[in-house]
């Protein structure tokens, strides 16, 4: 990250072939047809701290969670990262304090992500971009007008087992009373 002058350096990204069957396989989908990026990156006033902002353009195949047929999506999102020494990082996560369990439910999804540590003095674009497309993907991708077959039901959840210590239970608490 020495190199990188204060005007910062804006980069493009397009994955080849083999890097698109690869993170398919990684993400459990068909495939990635397109995966381009264009990203800048910008040293902060901090040394060694710096600041991502990109864009991913992809167009992937997944199966549909009905039919399984192939489901083809155009994946086009923006994000932002921060980055850092991983002594910095590590002491930043090692300063907050642990959430209570109502508060581990409150999470901002707003909020500012701590920053991602610099592994080797360098940043893996490459994978930054991976990370990205993986939490873009359509979760439950649905072909269009696919539908459950007529006189689909679900299977009823199955009925709880009764402990054989169920009765001894019952026994205890008319004992107790």
């Amino acid at each position: 990250m020495a190199q990188l002058g204060p005007e910062g350096v804006a980069l493009r990204l397009a994955a080849g072939d083999s890097e698109r069957k690869a993170l398919a396989k990684r993400f459990g989908i068909l495939g990635i047809l397109k995966l381009d990026a264009e990203l800048r990156v910008l040293p902060l006033a901090e040394p060694g701290h710096y600041h991502l902002s990109g864009r991913l353009e992809a167009e992937v195949e997944q199966a549909c969670v009905v039919s399984l047929e192939p489901v083809r999506e155009m994946v086009s999102e923006g994000f932002e990262r921060g980055f850092a020494p991983p002594e910095v990082v590590a002491a930043a996560l090692a300063a907050l304090p642990e959430p209570t369990e109502d508060e581990a439910e409150l999470v901002d999804p707003d909020a500012l992500d701590p920053p991602d540590p610099i592994e080797g003095g360098m940043i893996d674009l490459g994978e930054v971009v991976a990370e990205e497309l993986a939490l873009s993907l359509n979760p439950y991708p649905r072909k269009e007008g696919a539908s459950w077959p007529a006189g689909y039901t679900p299977d009823p959840e199955p009925e709880a087992k009764v402990s054989p210590f169920a009765a001894l239970a019952k026994l205890k608490q008319g004992t107790e009373k």
